[in-house]
């Protein structure tokens, strides 16, 4: 694929205008994919400015080398940081503090460096319908799932969409979001999470401001690829306990924080992580748990119970 150059891509911007939507691309150890993703942004057709913002996690491979020939052709659009130590693995919040500081314009649109963008009308058709609706705080749309190498994908991880708007209670049970579909309202990100420690899947907190914020809309048309692969986040044993251990506060400050969330569905959810938790580590441990995981949710309890899932450790 020939690509525009810059000049090309920037002729229907308005002079010496600001970007109204920077594109957040988070990247790590992802040299095979990153070009791809790049020319996902570098396709789009609009009549306003965007920018790219790229934080690059210092991979240990080629993935920084190959945004910077990008970088050279495409100053204007593409603003990467180079990072000299990986921010993420830090797990103290500096990831976040780094990422979040990065995004400055009215709209934020998300899309990771394993993932990409396909069609050329994306960014306008999104941005057309957010200025011309300013009570929708998010737009997001459908996306073909591929594999490592681009082919298409049979598992789909996503519910089947529709031409709507979503409450937070779908967006909290059915997930149905693909991340590299998102565009939002940058004050979307000032939604303050009362114990942001607790949080163990950004994506959905994020999500969930959204629908606090104001209405989403899905546009049933797919825009983007979401790439399934063996390289994307794993966990081993330890990790998995650890994260099953620290569910419940996860679900707690989602019901907390989110009070649209229908809570007869999250108390379910908040019972069955604290049965898990009782399961792991012992039930004798865990009794105030198990008690209130019965009070949140009996019907669920009594299906865990009947399925033998409480256990006498």
């Amino acid at each position: 694929m020939q690509l525009r150059t810059q000049e090309e891509i920037t002729a229907k911007w308005p002079e010496n205008a600001e970007p109204i939507v920077c594109v957040r691309c988070i990247t790590f150890k992802q040299e095979k994919f990153i070009a791809k993703c790049l020319e996902g942004f570098l396709i789009q057709e609009t009549d306003f400015p965007f920018e790219v913002m790229i934080h690059e996690d210092a991979s240990p491979d080629r993935t920084a080398d190959i945004i910077r020939e990008y970088e050279a052709k495409y100053p204007r659009i593409l603003k990467p940081l180079y990072e000299t130590e990986n921010q993420w693995k830090k797990q103290d919040g500096t990831f976040t503090r780094i990422v979040t500081g990065m995004l400055k314009r009215k709209y934020v649109a998300m899309c990771e460096g394993d993932d990409y963008w396909t069609d050329p009308h994306k960014l306008q058709r999104q941005i057309d319908f957010l200025e011309s609706h300013p009570d929708y705080s998010m737009i997001f749309h459908g996306a073909t799932v591929v594999d490592a190498d681009g082919n298409p994908s049979p598992d789909d991880p996503y519910a089947p969409l529709e031409d709507r708007d979503y409450t937070a209670s779908e967006l909290y049970e059915n997930w149905v979001v693909p991340t590299a579909s998102m565009i939002y309202r940058r004050e979307v990100l000032d939604y303050k999470i009362k114990n942001p420690d607790n949080i163990l899947n950004g994506d959905i907190f994020l999500v969930e401001k959204c629908a606090h914020s104001g209405k989403v809309r899905c546009i049933n048309k797919k825009m983007s690829a979401y790439r399934k692969h063996a390289g994307g986040v794993t966990w081993d044993e330890k990790l998995k306990i650890k994260r099953a251990l620290a569910l419940p506060n996860h679900i707690r400050e989602l019901k907390v924080n989110f009070t649209d969330i229908n809570r007869k569905r999250i108390n379910s959810d908040l019972c069955r992580s604290l049965i898990h938790v009782a399961h792991i580590e012992g039930k004798r441990k865990h009794l105030r748990d198990l008690i209130e995981a019965f009070f949140l949710s009996p019907s669920t309890f009594i299906k865990a119970l009947r399925k033998k899932k409480i256990f006498s450790k």
